[in-house]
């Protein structure tokens, strides 16, 4: 299995309206909504390029698999194989969080945690 470091960071926000504000004025990336009924999600864009995405929770809950109700940032890892690097975190001890999916268009992806309980998301770019 191949990594080539990290890919990609998400933020899980209990208020991505206030995020954004916030990390606009403090950062000065340009951020874009998706245009997807299902889901409020934001990309965050640097020199035309997007390099994180802002999201909330799911509707109806108030947490995140990745971290109960706080705000808090997860990191993926570029990997070429989603589903290999789930099962082998189960085998190390790990757990998974959000089991492997496909996102259209774009790839596939996981939320794992390791045995010390920090979490993080590998990824497969879809091209």
């Amino acid at each position: 299995m191949e990594t080539t470091g990290f890919n990609w960071h998400e933020l899980m926000s209990r208020d991505p309206d206030k995020s954004e504000q916030f990390y606009r004025a403090v950062t000065g990336v340009d951020i874009q909504a998706i245009d997807d009924p299902d889901r409020d999600y934001r990309l965050l864009i640097v020199d035309r390029r997007p390099v994180a995405g802002i999201t909330g929770p799911a509707p109806g809950r108030a947490d995140w698999p990745s971290g109960g109700p706080e705000g808090h940032w997860v990191c993926y890892f570029q990997s070429d194989d989603v589903d290999r690097a789930a099962a082998q975190t189960k085998e190390h001890g790990g757990e998974v969080l959000v089991p492997p999916l496909d996102i259209p268009g774009t790839g596939r992806a996981a939320v794992l945690r390791d045995p010390d309980g920090a979490t993080f998301g590998v990824f497969a770019s879809a091209t």
